[in-house]
């Protein structure tokens, strides 16, 4: 507010000077530009006019500039406050450590490979970095447990996406980011949670991190789990395509993987 505030008035302060300067000193840019006394008395009629047009641009041109600021300002925001929810998460399960900037990467990826632009790619790349928030509410115990978990530990771990979804959508600049974070893990056949969507019931981004999302959980190192190579990772992909996952994306994500030679992948250990 205190910038939107600085700028409108810069813009006002901005306008009211130049509408001096014209009253003051568009008869004598006239003369100057003309001694003949019939031009004169055309250009002095239609003088206005020309105001009118030209402080139209400037304010124009005003408007945009402050807008676009107020975007970078605005998006610098978002930025910080998802940078805060995942260093608080980072804290609590050292394994999401890098975990929710690989899922964010790999998603985005994949949006571009699928033609998505501009706010959906951001949208995307910001409920990908957001998606397990919800996770700061489950016990460590349960989150780090190498033992196969019981029923009641398995309902709160699948609480985690309602969960980040209560979170965020308390944010008003968030909220559109929010139903993808609930939905992350429904599953293409409908098996999934929370509300078990079925096919394209289920957001495309939640789609999209639901394969990004996966593919790192199995190719990262964890104490409760063994590490897949590459190749056993996309045998897996391909084996649940169709059924845990979105076809198109798992098509869209194996090309993605084959184009690049393996290079889409992050060299990473976590």
């Amino acid at each position: 507010m205190k910038y939107e505030s600085k700028s409108l008035l810069k813009i006002v302060i901005s306008y009211m000077l130049f509408g001096f300067f014209w009253i003051f000193s568009s008869g004598k840019i006239l003369h100057l530009i003309t001694r003949d006394m019939s031009t004169y008395i055309i250009l002095e009629r239609y003088k206005s006019y020309f105001y009118v047009i030209l402080t139209s641009f400037l304010l124009f041109k005003m408007i945009r500039n402050s807008y676009f600021k107020m975007e970078e300002t605005n998006k610098k925001f978002h930025q910080d406050i998802v940078q805060s929810f995942i260093t608080a998460l980072e804290f609590h399960d050292k394994y999401t450590k890098g975990h929710s900037e690989a899922v964010a990467s790999y998603s985005a990826e994949i949006g571009e490979a699928l033609g998505l632009k501009g706010h959906e790619l951001d949208d995307l790349y910001w409920a990908a970095t957001m998606h397990d928030i919800g996770k700061i509410i489950v016990p460590i115990e349960i989150l780090n447990k190498e033992e196969k978990l019981n029923d009641r530990e398995y309902k709160i771990i699948k609480d985690h996406s309602k969960i980040g979804y209560e979170i965020v959508s308390k944010n008003d600049s968030l909220k559109k980011v929010s139903k993808c974070i609930l939905h992350h893990h429904e599953r293409w056949d409908g098996m999934g949670y929370p509300e078990g969507l079925k096919g394209d019931e289920i957001p495309l981004l939640s789609q999209i991190i639901s394969v990004a999302d996966s593919w790192h959980a199995m190719t990262s190192k964890r104490s409760y789990k063994n590490q897949l190579t590459c190749e056993e990772a996309i045998e897996e992909l391909l084996k649940n395509k169709g059924t845990q996952f979105a076809p198109q994306i798992i098509n869209t994500f194996i090309d993605l993987y084959n184009s690049k030679e393996g290079a889409f992948m992050f060299e990473k250990s976590y």
